[in-house]
């Protein structure tokens, strides 16, 4: 039994390796322009909605699980991911925005995986192999970015959600592996980048994307839920300050007011001693 299911999964490797391309791949290599391409892929292959879809995953499986270096799989996941990238562009460039949206959250899978990987070169294989993978990471997802920003003015708000949630989260896990790879000034170069790209979109739209894009100064790869912590820290301590600055404010009236009083207090007592002394001067007239 178990070596007619292996029979059965190679003959549908075979046919993923060999009838896919000739049949599915070719006709969309022809219409897509040489331009679209990132990291030297051009074509997305099958997209996500397609019922064959299922033979494009098995033969990506196949291709990890026989790829024994770290760097090796490193490699193919960078290759995915572009892939992934161009294909959302595709989807939602076609109006696909249901199937586009379900994808997006395997395209910021496949950009962790490879970030994951990467830091595993680093530490069985050293900062030099690590270093190139990483830098190819950086220029490439810059690329996927582009493209995904491509279509994102002109898509309905859930899929625009969708969408930017991937830009946000893709871009943390590539940020938070510049941080740990080249440092803090490397970060601050990749975020200038980053934010560069969204010079040619809307203001609305643009405004949406940057308030996702920023990353904490030296904390690269915070999640949303720390930064969100961080947010309502900075609103306790304001609250605290103005609730300082009221207490002040009004121990402040108090003295005013009990210096008013006291001047008040002084003053009656200024009377009362110039009633005094007009008492005792008519006494004295008085006596005389």
């Amino acid at each position: 039994m178990s070596r007619f299911l292996y029979l059965f999964i190679f003959i549908l490797y075979a046919m993923a390796v060999l009838v896919t391309p000739a049949f599915f791949v070719a006709p969309v290599l022809a219409d897509m322009p040489e331009e679209a391409g990132i990291g030297g892929v051009t074509d997305p292959g099958i997209l996500p909605d397609s019922g064959f879809y299922f033979f494009k995953k098995l033969s990506r499986n196949f291709q990890l699980m026989f790829t024994g270096s770290d760097a090796g799989k490193a490699g193919l996941l960078l290759k995915y991911s572009n892939e992934d990238a161009l294909a959302l562009k595709e989807m939602y460039g076609a109006g696909k925005y249901d199937a586009g949206s379900k994808y997006t959250e395997q395209y910021e899978l496949r950009v962790q995986n490879t970030v994951q990987t990467i830091a595993q070169v680093r530490a069985t294989q050293g900062e030099d192999v690590s270093g190139e993978l990483a830098g190819t990471l950086r220029n490439n997802y810059l690329q996927q970015q582009e493209a995904l920003l491509s279509v994102l003015e002109n898509v309905p708000e859930a899929a625009q959600n969708a969408l930017l949630n991937a830009i946000d989260n893709s871009n943390k896990q590539v940020a938070y592996m510049v941080m740990a790879q080249s440092g803090e000034a490397a970060l601050q170069q990749y975020q200038e980048q980053v934010f560069q790209q969204t010079n040619n979109i809307g203001e609305e739209t643009k405004i949406k994307v940057q308030q996702r894009l920023v990353v904490v100064h030296g904390h690269a790869g915070q999640n949303s839920n720390d930064i969100g912590q961080s947010n309502v820290s900075q609103t306790q301590n304001q609250n605290q300050n103005q609730m300082q600055s009221q207490a002040d404010n009004q121990i402040t009236g108090q003295t005013v007011q009990q210096n008013g009083i006291q001047n008040q207090e002084t003053g009656q007592s200024a009377t009362t001693s110039e009633n005094n002394t007009q008492d005792t001067g008519q006494g004295k007239q008085q006596g005389k």
